[in-house]
């Protein structure tokens, strides 16, 4: 009995923890497509970090930040923030890109600053850490046969898609470079994940193919 109890405990989990991450998922897709097309003919510029405001103060006191941006069309000065709380303030003039409607530059937005990217990147935890992990354990137990190390393919594509997903909302960009352009040293870490991660699959699948020959 308290076997099954614990196995409901678990099905429970895992099952609400998709169910989150699916909802998210699609509300950061639905809200990213309706950006993508809303902004498709929209003008690029450099936007250079100058001030900050406190958005949110949770229960533990640790604060968030409103990120704010400043950039030049048409020889005038615009601004525009994030619409979503940063835990890291960037240094002054640390560069992001801004896309801007041309004929009304104050209709203006960051790239990878806007509240679905945070939602992307949540969505993207909850959904797929439990399905890997599925995965994995299904492997283990030789339900599902494969030439390379489930868990540790599954661990470096995590560490990858995370970090991945960290640097565009720093940078705007998938490019890790990007994001130092914006946050300095503070975007090594998400730019060693996606390092690291590359590594660990690669050095996976050149393993499970030793192992085949």
């Amino acid at each position: 009995m308290k076997m099954n109890i614990k196995k409901a405990v678990i099905i429970l989990l895992f099952s609400s923890a998709l169910l989150a991450g699916i909802v998210l998922l699609f509300i950061g897709i639905k809200d990213s497509v309706s950006l993508a097309i809303k902004t498709k003919d929209w003008f690029e510029a450099p936007g250079y970090f100058r001030d900050y405001s406190v958005y949110d103060i949770d229960d533990d006191g640790e604060t968030t930040y409103r990120l704010r941006y400043v950039f030049y069309s048409g020889g005038a000065e615009y601004f525009v923030e994030t619409d979503y709380g940063s835990g890291v303030i960037p240094e002054i003039d640390s560069v992001r890109t801004v896309i801007y409607e041309p004929e009304n530059p104050e209709n203006a937005v960051l790239k990878g600053g806007t509240a679905s990217a945070t939602y992307l990147t949540i969505g993207f935890m909850f959904t797929f850490i439990p399905f890997f992990m599925i995965i994995c354990w299904l492997w283990i137990n030789g339900k599902i046969k494969l030439h390379v190390n489930v868990f540790d393919f599954t661990a470096g594509f995590l560490i990858f898609a995370v970090g991945e997903l960290c640097v565009y909302m720093m940078g705007g960009s998938v490019f890790p470079w990007k994001a130092f352009g914006s946050m300095g040293f503070l975007a090594i870490i998400p730019s060693l994940m996606v390092a690291v991660g590359i590594f660990q699959m690669a050095k996976t699948i050149l393993n499970g193919k030793k192992e085949k020959k």
